[in-house]
């Protein structure tokens, strides 16, 4: 069974703006799938279509077989959900946070204090359980949503923007506990993102996204492959010899090479046997940003997106 299945699912806001145009596509059981791409790609109103808090205004979606909008009640109970926004109540211990979560989806006593007790642990805040929440780092408190959000055993985890407004410590932190949940539970991971080593450090099957379409799927492997391959960048004093496909600018000289770390030797060695000084030389893989620009034609500007949004988390725990 496919963990989610989407066809032609379009939304449109006011009658007017189309955020997501005719989007299709499968997540298989047991992977990280990632939606990557800039604000206003479409990201959050497909995940927000898919945990149920939007009508679709054309198409189907369907979770684990249960199908929107027939069967909303039973998506909203196999689905763990973390928004971009902050969740958590800042003036709660962490502990209260979890505890009110489990006894929202039912669980009382024991049951619930021992599931609360595991959760923490399983994400290293255990000695953080009786700390008020507005004096957690930013990483902690994104671990914390998480939990929170796992506390009724979801079968599918879905992850809006994980890391966004994180310093790259937490954010890697944060990676890791994702790792190690997805990994232990095998659960389906849907995250959406615009940062690119997080996509790629993720995510097992990518969807690239651009003004609410799909331009590409595939895993990240796939993804860099299709922008071509690496280079290798000799840096030399003198004249170099002719190699065929290279590119010499200004001391620089590139070498196209689908096996870098193979070939840098040889070719540090026919430059120097010619005469020609090589300075430093250096292997240029190609990234999943190349795979962005190739698909898409334009890059993510990430900082102003991270900024914006430190800005509104500090904002939130000072308001506590």
């Amino acid at each position: 069974m496919k963990a989610i299945e989407i066809r032609e699912l379009t939304k449109v806001y006011n009658k007017s703006v189309k955020a997501v145009d005719s989007v299709s596509f499968d997540v298989d059981e047991g992977i990280v799938f990632g939606l990557l791409g800039p604000n206003g790609a479409g990201k959050t109103t497909i995940i927000k279509v898919i945990v149920t808090l939007l009508s679709m205004t054309g198409g189907s979606v369907s979770v684990l077989g249960h199908e929107r909008p027939r069967r909303d009640y039973d998506i909203r109970n196999c689905i763990g959900y973390v928004p971009q926004d902050v969740s958590s109540d800042a003036a709660l211990t962490g502990y209260e946070n979890l505890l009110i979560s489990a006894k929202l989806y039912g669980h009382r006593g024991k049951q619930a204090r021992e599931m609360c007790e595991n959760i923490l642990k399983q994400l290293g805040l255990w000695e953080a359980r009786d700390r008020i929440v507005k004096t957690y780092s930013g990483g902690m408190i994104r671990k914390l949503e998480i939990g929170q959000a796992m506390v009724h055993d979801p079968k599918v985890l879905i992850l809006d923007e994980p890391t966004i407004g994180l310093d790259p410590v937490a954010r890697k932190q944060v990676w890791a506990s994702i790792r190690e949940l997805k990994d232990r539970t095998r659960m389906t991971v849907i995250i959406t993102t615009h940062y690119m080593e997080e996509a790629d450090q993720l995510c097992d099957m990518i969807a690239i996204m651009s003004i609410g379409k799909i331009a590409v799927i595939g895993t990240p492997s796939e993804l860099k492959a299709s922008a071509g391959t690496g280079s290798i960048v000799l840096e030399v004093r003198g004249k170099p010899p002719e190699i065929p496909g290279a590119k010499s600018e200004n001391g620089m000289i590139t070498i196209p090479s689908a096996n870098c770390a193979h070939e840098l030797p040889g070719y540090v060695a026919m430059v120097a046997s010619s005469g020609c000084e090589v300075l430093s030389a250096r292997i240029k893989e190609v990234t999943l940003e190349d795979a962005f620009v190739k698909h898409v034609g334009t890059r993510i500007d990430e900082m102003d997106q991270w900024s914006n949004v430190k800005k509104t988390r500090k904002l939130a725990r000072r308001m506590a």
